[in-house]
C-alpha cells in the first residue's frame, strides 16, 4: 500500500504480492484455473453450448432451428476440417500454417465444446508464458531471444531450402538469399 492511497496495489502479472518472481508451474496454474472458471461460468457444470443463450444473434436463430441447426452444425465440422487440414502442410513451409489451424480450431470452437476447451488450453498457456517471461530479468529475457530469433531463422533457411526462393520477392532479396549457403532459386530435386 501506499500512503496515498489505502487499496492495496496489485503485484506485477508473474510476481507474488512481495515482488518476487513465481514459479512457471505456479503461473501456469493460475492462468489454467482462470480459464476454467470462465468456461464454468459461461457454460455451467454440463459443458454445453446452448443455442438459446447464443449472444449472437444471426446463429442463435439458425442454432435453435433442429434442421438449420444440424445443417449448420455439419458445415461448421467440415470448414473446420479443411482449415486445419489446409494449414498442416503449411507448418514446415514459409506461410501462415499456425495461423490457419488456429482460424479452423476457433471456427470449431463456436459449435464444439472439445475445441473450446482445446482454444482455452491453447489462451492459458500462451498467457502463463507471457506473463512468466515478463516478470524474468532482462539478462534471462535476452538469451530467450536469441533463441527465438535463431529458431525463427532455422525455420526460415530450412522452407527455403526444400521450396526454393519465391518468385514473387523483390530482386534485392532474391540476391540476398541467394548469398546464404543451401538456398537456391529452384529447390534440388
Amino acid at each position: 500500500m501506499t500512503a496515498e492511497s489505502s487499496t492495496p496495489e496489485k503485484p506485477a502479472p508473474g510476481r507474488t504480492a512481495d515482488g518476487r518472481r513465481k514459479s512457471y508451474r505456479v503461473v501456469r496454474d493460475e492462468q489454467h484455473a482462470i480459464v476454467r472458471e470462465e468456461l464454468l461460468e459461461r457454460f455451467g457444470e454440463d459443458g454445453r453450448i446452448d443455442a438459446h443463450e447464443d449472444p449472437i444473434r444471426w446463429r442463435r436463430a439458425i442454432r435453435t432451428n433442429p434442421m438449420t441447426g444440424t445443417v449448420y452444425r455439419v458445415v461448421v465440422a467440415v470448414l473446420g476440417l479443411a482449415l486445419v487440414v489446409t494449414g498442416l502442410p503449411l507448418v514446415p513451409l514459409v506461410g501462415p500454417g499456425w495461423a490457419i489451424i488456429f482460424i479452423g480450431l476457433f471456427l470449431w470452437s463456436t459449435e464444439f465444446m472439445w475445441a473450446r476447451r482445446v482454444t482455452q488450453f491453447v489462451k492459458a498457456e500462451v498467457k502463463a508464458f507471457e506473463q512468466y517471461t515478463r516478470a524474468l530479468p532482462w539478462k534471462w529475457k535476452l538469451p530467450l531471444l536469441c533463441i527465438s530469433v535463431v529458431f525463427g531463422w532455422v525455420c526460415f533457411w530450412l522452407a527455403l531450402t526444400i521450396t526454393g526462393i519465391p518468385g514473387w520477392l523483390p530482386d534485392q532479396m532474391e540476391d540476398f538469399l541467394l548469398q546464404v549457403p543451401g538456398i537456391d532459386l529452384i529447390p534440388p530435386r
